[in-house]
C-alpha cells in the first residue's frame, strides 16, 4: 500500500479546503475527561481538529507525516506542529494527558501505534479516534448515485483500510478501557454540487484513480446536476453521521 502521506500530500490544498471538521459539543466532552491539557493530535493533516481542540484550552502538539499537509495547517499559540510518524511521535515518555486521531487512525492502527500511545501517555490518559460514515444527501435520486459512485465506481480504488472506516474502526486493537462512544452526533454542510464535487476529490480512492489515469468526477457530476435543484446550485443539506470510539489508556 502507498503511503496515507503521499496519498494526500499530492491533495494537501484542495484538502484543506474542503475537508470537514467535527461537532464542537464532542471536543468539550473529550476535554472534559482529561486529567490535564497536553494533547497529542496524532495524525493531524492539515489541523482541523488541532485547532477545535485548541478552542478547549488545551495544549496540543499536532503529528503528521506528510510535509505538504502541515504547510496547510493554520498557525496558533496553543498548537505545536511538526513532522513525525504515528509510530515515533518525538514525543517523551508520560508526557500527554490525551491522544486524539480525526479521520486516519485506520492508516497506522496495531501494534505498534498502541504501543507508542502507551509510551507517551501519562496514567489516565484519554484515548480517542473519531471520524464519519458516508454522507446522506437529501433527495433521493441523488443518494443512490453517490451510493454507486462509493460502492462500485471506486471500488477498485478504496485502499484496504477504508474497510475500517465504514465499520466504525470496530475490528482495531484499542489501547485500553472503552466507554460508550457518544450518539446522535452528526456533521452538517449546506452545499451547493461544486462544493460536494470539491470534497469528494479529497477522497483517497478518487486519487487513486487519477494516479490510474482515470478522472471519475466530471461524469458524476453531470450526472447528479440533472437532479440537484437549480442544476446544483442551490445548496442542500449534506450530512455525515458522526462515529468513532475512545476510553482511558492501559
Amino acid at each position: 500500500m502507498e503511503r496515507a502521506s503521499d496519498l494526500f500530500g499530492a491533495v494537501a490544498a484542495d484538502y484543506a479546503r474542503h475537508r470537514l471538521t467535527y461537532p464542537a459539543s464532542f471536543f468539550a466532552q473529550f476535554a472534559a475527561r482529561l486529567h490535564g491539557p497536553r494533547v497529542w493530535d496524532c495524525g493531524c493533516g492539515n489541523g482541523q481538529a488541532s485547532l477545535d481542540l485548541a478552542a478547549q484550552g488545551l495544549s496540543v502538539v499536532a503529528t503528521d507525516a506528510s510535509e505538504q499537509q502541515l504547510a496547510q495547517a493554520l498557525p496558533h499559540p496553543q498548537v505545536n506542529y511538526h513532522c513525525a510518524s504515528a509510530t515515533a511521535s518525538g514525543l517523551a515518555d508520560a508526557s500527554v494527558d490525551g491522544v486524539l486521531v480525526a479521520a486516519a487512525v485506520h492508516w497506522f492502527a496495531g501494534d505498534a501505534f498502541n504501543q507508542e500511545v502507551r509510551r507517551v501517555c501519562k496514567p489516565q490518559a484519554v484515548m480517542a479516534w473519531i471520524g464519519y460514515l458516508p454522507l446522506q444527501l437529501p433527495l433521493p435520486p441523488l443518494q443512490a448515485r453517490l451510493d454507486h459512485f462509493y460502492g462500485s465506481t471506486l471500488e477498485p480504488f478504496w485502499p484496504a483500510e477504508r474497510q475500517w472506516v465504514d465499520q466504525s474502526y470496530r475490528g482495531l486493537p484499542f489501547p485500553g478501557k472503552e466507554w460508550a462512544f457518544p450518539s446522535n452526533l452528526w456533521i452538517e454542510r449546506r452545499w451547493k454540487l461544486e462544493q460536494l464535487m470539491g470534497y469528494l476529490g479529497t477522497w483517497s480512492a478518487v486519487q487513486r484513480s487519477r494516479q490510474s489515469g482515470l478522472n471519475l468526477l466530471p461524469p458524476l457530476q453531470r450526472a447528479l446536476a440533472r437532479d440537484w435543484p437549480s442544476a446544483g446550485e442551490e445548496p442542500l443539506l449534506v450530512r455525515w453521521p458522526f462515529m468513532g470510539r475512545w476510553g482511558t489508556v492501559i
